[in-house]
């Protein structure tokens, strides 16, 4: 009887053939790597994600279907490998890669796709490119990127601007749940922390069609670190930098059977900075002074991250929970006469994100794909007066002093694609709702604004031959406020041979008005703004262009790109004023941008160089009573890397060269003119080692050439806390910095 019963469990556990990826070069197991089981008829099986050792296991099903048929498998910084289905195991050999091929994508794609596979032009800033820029938020991952610039208002934050459009022009995600709580148009960067995140992905251009409203100059996408090894695996992080900087975050990932939970919490903080102050900060308590008032302002953030996947070969379910809360600090200068008192304010800004996600797997790869996310954004403005001899405080009744704005987005995609990346015909169908409201003091009368946005789009893949991908798309949308434009695409691809790639597109972009366009209404001693519900949708024409060319040979991996680019946008919406101290938002008419990258790299034996330069173009329908209609702008990039395999010890030098801005801008007097902000240089250098396997650590400088406040001929910044003067604050000057990093595994 037992060996009976011992004989059957043999049979059963036979009956599971196992999967196993491996590096070519050492043998090592190559841990989450993506596989697909495909059947002799070429039928997709399954999709599945390898465990942390490189391997899986296939139900007697899978074996049975798979028969005569081959493995794929694909990772991150590998090249597509594939072997023939064995009953008896199986086993897929991946070969590394210095380039990007190995890198796999999901922004605008129907799945996760090798990066240079993908119809869309896609730059990933990956995990280990973050850590080698020690960077803490997202305007630290894109200040380094060409054709992309910040700028600072130390209220605000940072924005940012692409292709010589505003912010309010690009679309921020993550993990294609869009991000709300915009700010006289922009997000704040600085806001968005990297804890947690596997990987961000940018696309230049309107992805209007699958992403709506906002993508018109861009997409940035933050993907979440998902997979989790089998044992508990725990790290933390601090970053400290001497200008008063101190960063800790900590992270725990699990997996057991096919659960993956990944748990990331952090709290930034920043006590502050002014030009001209030197050294580390006295922290100590102060008596109040002239110097309690700090150009940039003090802020302390605490953030939570929760990620949880279940993986099946059919089905993948999923859940995100974000949190964060963000307080800036605004201490004013004491009063006249006797400079007993002071106006104080805090900004205190709340996020709570939740997304479910859930994935469907057919044969011959077809996949549905859902999400249903609803974010919620709290800002809260309190001005005090403080008695600066016994430091009491007391809320200012005058009106405006305080004000609460917030906001929630209710966002529900459902997306279905149709065979594999291999087939000659593909296609794809989605449905993407939205569902925003905002209220609070200013927007409108106070009781809250509605606007909703349901979206229908599709798109087409067709292989007239192997070497061409053509795909035409196009979006419908009924929005219950503005007339929206029907948004067509075109986007071409064409392999002209093993190492040149050309990528052509157009688009049709649009932007909506969000709901302070709409709604705003603001009016104290000082202001006097109001929106208009008047306003069209921005819509715009966009031409792309770009060859990209990549080889490898024992010299190394090298790479080239040209990219070109031509915007033209009609009812920009701006704004301005109307009569006396009365502004409102209007539709002023044409903007155009044009512009071109060359960049190469060159990567071998632990070298990593990089250079590239780009030059943006801008004109509008007030360039015509200019001598100079087109207004240009440079940018100049150049980074170098090497590591030391056997010590691991790893050094990096990143400059980007931003050149003088020129743009027009509103005098004191009303009337319209030139504003230019200077040109300046920012440059970071660091060392990283890694100690005992466990530790890392890194020393280092951000910018180097000790860039601060910006000249400008005109004006003070942009938005609503800019004004008359000769600077705009950039960076908080030279700072050096340590991080160090332990990792925490149980074996």
């Amino acid at each position: 009887m037992l060996v009976a019963m011992w004989m059957m469990v043999g049979s059963m556990a036979g009956a599971q053939t196992g999967i196993t990826v491996a590096d070519a070069q050492d043998g090592s197991p190559v841990a989450f790597a993506q596989v697909q089981v495909v059947g002799k008829d070429g039928v997709l099986i399954g999709s599945f994600e390898a465990d942390d050792k490189g391997a899986l296991a296939l139900t007697d099903r899978h074996v049975q279907q798979a028969g005569g048929g081959h493995v794929r498998a694909v990772a991150l910084g590998y090249r597509h490998g594939q072997a023939a289905f064995d009953p008896q195991g199986t086993r897929v050999v991946l070969v590394r890669s210095e380039k990007e091929l190995g890198q796999v994508v999901v922004t605008g794609q129907y799945g996760p796709m090798q990066a240079d596979k993908a119809v869309h032009k896609v730059r990933v800033i990956d995990a280990e490119q973050l850590r080698r820029l020690a960077a803490n938020d997202l305007s630290d991952a894109l200040r380094n990127e060409l054709n992309i610039r910040l700028s600072q208002d130390n209220i605000l934050g940072t924005s940012v601007s692409m292709q010589g459009l505003g912010g309010q022009n690009v679309k921020i995600l993550i993990d294609g749940v869009p991000v709300i709580g915009r700010q006289d148009g922009d997000l704040d960067l600085a806001q968005i922390d990297l804890n947690g995140i596997d990987r961000i992905e940018v696309v230049e251009g309107p992805l209007s069609v699958s992403y709506g409203t906002n993508a018109l100059a861009g997409t940035i996408n933050l993907i979440t670190r998902k997979a989790a090894a089998s044992t508990v695996q725990a790290k933390a992080s601090a970053h400290a930098e001497h200008v008063g900087r101190l960063n800790l975050w900590g992270n725990v990932s699990k997996r057991w059977g096919r659960h993956n939970l990944n748990l990331n919490i952090g709290r930034d903080f920043f006590n502050g900075w002014d030009p001209g102050q030197r050294g580390i900060p006295d922290l100590s308590p102060a008596l109040a002074d002239t110097s309690r008032f700090q150009q940039w302002k003090p802020r302390e953030q605490y953030n939570a991250r929760l990620n949880y996947r279940w993986n099946g070969p059919r089905w993948q379910w999923g859940y995100k929970g974000e949190a964060s809360d963000d307080v800036i600090t605004n201490r004013g200068r004491p009063t006249v006469p006797y400079y007993v008192t002071a106006t104080d304010e805090r900004y205190r800004t709340t996020r709570i994100d939740n997304a479910i996600f859930a994935d469907r797997y057919w044969g011959n790869g077809r996949k549905l794909s859902i999400l249903a996310a609803h974010d919620r954004y709290s800002r809260v403005r309190n001005t005090w007066r403080r008695d600066l001899t016994d430091l009491s405080e007391q809320l200012m009744g005058t009106e405006g002093m305080q004000d609460t704005s917030g906001f929630t987005l209710t966002n529900v995609r459902a997306v279905y694609a149709s065979a594999s990346d291999t087939a000659r015909l593909r296609y794809e169908f989605g449905t993407d709702l939205n569902h925003e409201t905002g209220s609070g003091e200013r927007i409108g009368k106070g009781d809250g604004e509605v606007i909703g946005d349901y979206a229908m789009y599709t798109s087409l893949e067709f292989r007239p031959v192997r070497s061409v991908v053509l795909r035409p798309a196009a979006r419908y949308s009924y929005n219950t406020v503005y007339g929206a434009p029907l948004v067509p695409s075109f986007n071409l691809r064409w392999q002209v041979d093993s190492a040149l790639t050309m990528r052509a597109s157009y688009a049709r972009g649009f932007r909506a008005p969000s709901l302070k366009e709409l709604y705003l209404l603001f009016v104290d001693i000082n202001h006097d703004v109001q929106g208009n519900t008047e306003l069209r949708a921005e819509r715009s024409n966009n031409f792309g262009l770009s060859f990209t060319w990549t080889k490898t040979t024992t010299a190394g991996t090298f790479r080239a790109e040209v990219n070109g680019f031509y915007n033209d946008i009609e009812d920009l919406i701006t704004l301005a004023q109307v009569d006396g101290m009365l502004y409102s938002y209007i539709n002023i008419g044409r903007y155009r941008t044009q512009g071109g990258t060359v960049g190469m790299s060159w990567e071998r034996n632990g070298w990593r160089t990089t250079l590239g330069a780009t030059m943006t173009g801008r004109h509008d329908d007030l360039a015509a009573e200019q001598s100079t209609p087109w207004l240009w702008a440079p940018e100049l990039r150049m980074n170098l890397g090497y590591t030391w395999e056997r010590t691991g010890l790893t050094a990096q030098v990143f400059t980007k060269y931003q050149g003088e801005l020129p743009r027009y801008a509103y005098a004191s007097d009303g009337t319209v003119g030139r504003s230019t902000l200077e040109a300046f240089t920012v440059a970071d250098a660091s060392l990283a080692k890694r100690i005992a396997g466990r530790f890392t650590l890194m020393v280092g400088c951000k910018n180097l050439l000790d860039v601060q406040n910006i000249r400008s001929s005109m004006s003070v910044g942009d938005g609503a806390h800019g004004g008359s003067g000769n600077s705009v604050p950039m960076m908080t000057g030279r700072a050096w910095f340590t991080r160090i990093d332990i990792e925490l595994t149980k074996q």
